[in-house]
């Protein structure tokens, strides 16, 4: 009779059935593909928004039970619910959510109001002012989505509801399987998480459609729309502030002489008074010009482009 050799209990690995961890492969390089063309839609929406430099990466794609995600998230954030409908009507719609940490919100609604974002360490609840202005910011994320799930499946965002208590949301059971992508997003100084949630059994199904074969045709019908996606990312630059500057000549003096500076005083430059000055567009010499006048009013006129080997 064969003896039976049993197993520690310190050795057993405890399996939560209801909250699998683990993607496809095919299922995770397809989600992974989807967000990381988001994340780069983003970060054109949000650095032309706050005229500010700014960076979105992917940080994690994994599944959790609903519970576990509404844990995780702190008081404060804001919470955005989104419907995805697909122009496919025989593709159910999905709900999405997208969440933004406080101290995000609180730069956002500064810098969207004509300030710096600078110094900001507010812990108290939003006004109603403040979550208008978060509401219309979080509305323009619709391009940047549609524009993402275009190359694989034509979508439509429907924005609900905007919510700045997290425990106030529950659009799902909380013993449901949801699918959390946390985004790093870097603005300056600043950095911080946006995370989206949406359910996983959903997901699944509708990945399977992401396959190479169903990709193509999209990309070559998608044309027309890449065009005015950029024209659209193009026409947002345009309404940047930059800063002109005309430079007549540089010269080099000594801190004496500069203290000895009085009213009148004449400094010889080393430029012919007809000579090209140069002008910069943010501190960046751009373009040649020549000095002039129109309507009793300093005047330069641009003569040629400078190229940038100069």
């Amino acid at each position: 009779m064969s003896k039976v050799s049993w197993q520690r209990t310190t050795d057993i690995k405890k399996v939560d059935f209801r909250s699998p961890k683990k993607f496809k492969k095919e299922q995770y390089k397809s989600l992974e593909s989807l967000h990381e063309t988001l994340a780069r839609n983003l970060t054109s929406m949000i650095t032309a928004l706050t005229r500010h430099f700014s960076e979105i990466t992917i940080v994690s794609i994994e599944k959790m039970r609903y519970l576990e995600y509404s844990n995780l998230l702190p008081e404060r954030v804001i919470m955005a619910n989104v419907d995805l409908v697909p122009s496919d009507v025989s593709i159910d719609e999905i709900s999405m959510m997208i969440s933004i940490q406080p101290e995000i919100g609180f730069f956002l609604i500064d810098r969207l109001l004509g300030g710096n974002g600078e110094n900001l360490c507010l812990q108290r609840e939003y006004t109603e002012l403040e979550l208008s202005v978060l509401d219309a910011f979080l509305k323009r994320f619709d391009h940047p989505i549609e524009m993402s799930w275009s190359k694989y499946l034509e979508i439509e965002t429907r924005f609900k509801a905007l919510e700045a208590n997290p425990r106030m949301v529950q659009l799902m059971a909380l013993e449901d399987v949801v699918l959390v992508v946390t985004y790093r997003i870097v603005i300056g100084a600043l950095t911080s998480t946006i995370t989206l949630c949406l359910p996983a059994l959903p997901m699944e199904l509708l990945i399977e459609k992401f396959t190479p074969r169903y990709i193509r045709p999209v990309r070559r019908l998608g044309e027309s729309k890449d065009e005015a996606s950029r024209m659209a990312i193009l026409q947002s630059l345009k309404n940047a502030d930059v800063e002109l500057c005309v430079t007549l000549d540089q010269i080099e003096l000594d801190l004496h002489d500069i203290l000895q500076l009085e009213v009148n005083d004449v400094i010889p430059l080393n430029k012919h008074y007809d000579s090209n000055v140069v002008l910069s567009v943010d501190e960046i010499p751009w373009f040649e010009a020549k000095l002039g006048e129109t309507k009793l009013r300093k005047a330069i006129k641009i003569e040629r482009l400078i190229e940038r080997g100069q």
